[in-house]
């Protein structure tokens, strides 16, 4: 009798499917499917929308691209490790990603893309 083989590659994607169908239940937040996202530029700077809002905050669907902090960091111009919008008008969505330079799935939060914007702007004067 052979048991069935699950490879590693098997367990990220359905730990990946996992997180965005408890993104979506939770927050009502959903990936973009590869090719399919929108180029996001702030000043000098460009990151792909991975992730998309379609909560309704009170005024209709948000619809709006969501960054992950390392993304909201590259924008604004910001360390990493830095929190790179600390006071943001539409609450961030904390979820777990998967972090590929140190392989495994960490917490993370997603800024909602007009707040880092108001937070570049706030930056530059």
């Amino acid at each position: 009798m052979t048991s069935p083989t699950i490879t590693l590659d098997h367990l990220i994607q359905t730990r990946l499917a996992e997180i965005a169908e408890d993104a979506w239940r939770d927050h009502r937040v959903m990936p973009v499917k590869s090719g399919d996202g929108r180029v996001l530029e702030l000043g000098t700077g460009a990151v792909p929308e991975l992730w998309t809002c379609m909560a309704d905050h009170g005024y209709g669907v948000c619809n709006e691209p969501l960054l992950m902090g390392h993304q909201a960091s590259t924008l604004t111009g910001m360390y990493a490790d830095d929190e790179p919008v600390p006071d943001p008008q539409i609450p961030p969505v904390e979820i777990e990603l998967l972090d590929p330079s140190r392989g495994c799935f960490m917490p993370d939060v997603l800024f909602h893309f007009s707040d880092v914007v108001r937070e570049y702007r706030k930056a530059q004067g």
